[in-house]
């Protein structure tokens, strides 16, 4: 069988040129070879998806693996990315949303022996709905932050009325990526809250408590604040622009402190330790 090492660095590679192709042909305004980065990032998608269908990657008798976890993370990113090319026909989604997954592979290597404790009562529901719904409102979050973060860089250089030209002649324009930043939201939004919940409602039995002022539920439930008052203004007051797209990437920014700090540092159930 293939190793989980081995299997991470087929993966690994397939993603690495992937992002060289994407951003190199976007820098230097090659279609070809951002289209051939977009492939390359498909084969690494089906790469992954394939191995994790033939079991590469199990769940340690301990718990969850860190590595697995944060390779899970890179997988749904991918699938993010794959999915606004299909939707808006824009090559940057997956090409900005392949190196987030290469970096996420690349930091997982050192963790595949790293575990979340899990405790043995919860069942395949509970990774289902808890864990597969925030990893993909996660992976919609960081297209969300991309396409916030790309709209505020693109409106400031067109207040300071720089020229657009370069690779930026090639980026979407703004109310392209003010119907992304809408798109991931409103898909994001149900889905973590669905992730939230089961969440909370496995912690009773588990922990005893359904909120328990865990560091872990304090940063989630702000997320989901901020979240909310993001899906909220958009659905009814018809928010767009500036606004939305600043929100956007504070919630992801809270989001990676709360996935790299809080689950590394602080004493947390959530918290990553070695075998």
């Amino acid at each position: 069988m293939i190793s989980p090492e081995l299997s991470t660095g087929i993966t690994l590679t397939l993603y690495a040129l992937a992002s060289t192709a994407g951003i190199g042909g976007l820098l230097a305004r090659r279609p070809f070879w951002r289209r051939l980065g977009c492939v390359l990032a498909c084969t690494g998608f089906a790469s992954q998806t394939f191995m994790l269908l033939m079991g590469f990657h199990r769940t340690l008798p301990d718990g969850l693996s860190l590595g697995a976890y944060l390779q899970m993370l890179a997988w749904f990113v991918v699938l993010c990315g794959m999915g606004v090319l299909a939707k808006f026909r824009q090559e940057s989604a997956l090409i900005f949303a392949t190196p987030l997954g290469l970096m996420l592979f690349a930091v997982s290597a050192p963790y595949l022996a790293a575990v979340v404790q899990a405790p043995p009562s919860l069942t395949a529901s509970f990774y289902a709905l808890h864990i597969g719904a925030l990893f993909l409102s996660l992976s919609l979050l960081a297209l969300s932050f991309a396409a916030g973060a790309l709209f505020l860089l693109t409106d400031l250089r067109i207040k300071r009325k720089q020229h657009i030209k370069g690779f930026w002649q090639d980026m979407p324009g703004l109310s392209v990526l003010d119907r992304i930043n809408a798109m991931t939201t409103a898909a994001a939004f149900p889905l973590y809250t669905l992730g939230l919940v089961s969440g909370l409602v496995w912690a009773k039995p588990v922990f005893g408590t359904t909120i328990s002022g865990d560091p872990k539920e304090v940063f989630s439930i702000l997320v989901w604040l901020l979240l909310a008052a993001l899906f909220n203004n958009r659905l009814t007051r018809g928010w767009k622009g500036r606004k939305p797209a600043q929100l956007a990437v504070l919630i992801f920014l809270l989001c990676l402190f709360s996935i790299i700090v809080v689950n590394t540092v602080m004493e947390t159930h959530h918290a990553f330790t070695k075998r």
